[in-house]
């Protein structure tokens, strides 16, 4: 196996086990807001999006700073890591 095929076996394996099939609308709505408003198409994959909840549920986080929105793709995934009373400040 290419270690191209490889990684993309990988990508497929953990895109499989965290994300799951069903379509996220509100993650969707962001790309197609963004790519509406003439943003450029570099906000971080679905499995990126993931990782970046992961590390901040892993870590406790209650606040979160995030620097450069873009079109708040990232922003959502983070805010869905914090507890019901946490902050998350966002700047572009």
């Amino acid at each position: 196996m290419s270690e191209a095929r490889l990684w993309h076996a990988v990508d497929e394996y953990f895109t499989g086990r965290l994300l799951g099939d069903d379509p996220d609308e509100t993650l969707a709505a962001a790309l197609r807001d963004s790519d509406a408003a003439g943003l450029p198409a570099i906000a971080v994959s679905p499995l990126q999006g993931k990782l970046l909840q992961l590390l901040a549920q892993l870590q406790g986080a209650r606040t979160i700073l995030e620097i450069g929105t873009l079109g708040g793709y990232s922003t959502i995934w983070l805010g869905r890591a914090l507890p019901a009373d946490g902050r998350l400040v966002s700047l572009e």
